[in-house]
């Protein structure tokens, strides 16, 4: 059996996994938070060393956050300061000695729920994952749509949706796009514009739970931005199926995503299908998707 060590490499902590036949055995996270490039590289190089002489592992699987081409990272705003242009999967193969694929994590997460969670059986897949960017992965018959650093899978959360000239700013430093309008923080903006005191994101889900008139006028108004979101989504992309994640953002039962498939269906083609539904993978989601990309490298 194949198996593939696969880790997720965030802007807080480092997820990893043993994956064999997209069962994930779940290693132990390690922090990441201020950490720049040439110490991460060492962490990544350190902790597969590891791994790879406590297990038999047939290739690794890596996904960091910004744009990925050939084995390094070439755009990364505000992270990991010193990564971009680094070899990090020539450095990690030359040590392993293993293939090892590295990708975005928006398209390993995208990859791993349009194969394995709430994307599964369909043809063309949108993954959307909402966390403090929002990351926008295209996966057709388990592959990203697409070819290189700007194409691969990777398009959407810099569409614009709203004027340009006012509002925050997504990670490029543009207003108006999905990410500036649809990012987890955009949520607590909105509870405290409408005077909803919630200190964090589920705090103002039991708020809204609870029928706080304040909680439901925030949750309104980031539903709009979100809306607006997947409607662009689907007409860019044709898809069967968007599959939103991020945690309590999006997965929890009722709130931003009931109804969703409805409203954004009436203001699509007559005919056009295209349900909202939210991702089941969880953290094992890029796990799973890198899983399925390392394979390619065997």
């Amino acid at each position: 059996m194949t198996c593939i060590a696969a880790f997720d490499v965030g802007g807080t902590r480092m997820k990893g996994g043993l994956v064999n036949d997209g069962r994930v055995v779940p290693l132990p996270a390690q922090p990441t938070e201020g950490l720049d490039g040439p110490t991460v590289v060492e962490l990544v190089t350190t902790t597969v060393r590891e791994v790879v002489r406590a297990h038999r592992v047939d290739a690794v699987g890596l996904a960091t956050p910004g744009i990925v081409d050939d084995g390094r990272v070439v755009v990364l705003p505000g992270k990991f300061p010193g990564l971009v242009g680094l070899d990090l999967a020539g450095a990690v193969a030359r040590d392993a000695q293993v293939p090892v694929r590295l990708v975005n994590d928006a398209i390993a997460a995208g990859v791993g729920e349009a194969t394995a969670g709430a994307g599964a059986g369909h043809h063309r897949v949108v993954v959307m994952t909402i966390g403090t960017g929002v990351g926008v992965a295209v996966v057709e018959e388990g592959q990203p749509v697409g070819d290189g650093p700007w194409g691969g899978g990777l398009m959407g959360g810099q569409i614009p949706i709203a004027s340009p000239d006012e509002g925050p700013r997504d990670t490029n430093g543009r207003r108006g796009t999905i990410e500036a309008l649809c990012a987890a923080e955009r949520l607590m903006d909105a509870a405290r514009a409408s005077g909803c005191d919630a200190a964090d994101l589920l705090t103002l889900l039991d708020r809204w739970t609870g029928g706080e008139e304040a909680a439901r006028q925030a949750v309104a108004s980031y539903r709009r931005s979100l809306e607006q979101a997947l409607v662009a989504l689907v007409h860019a992309h044709t898809s069967s199926v968007i599959v939103v994640g991020g945690g309590p953002v999006s997965t929890s039962s009722g709130w931003l995503l009931d109804g969703m498939t409805e409203t954004v269906g009436r203001r699509l083609w007559e005919g056009q299908r295209c349900s909202v539904v939210p991702a089941a993978l969880g953290d094992a989601a890029a796990l799973v998707g890198l899983a399925a990309l390392a394979m390619d490298s065997l």
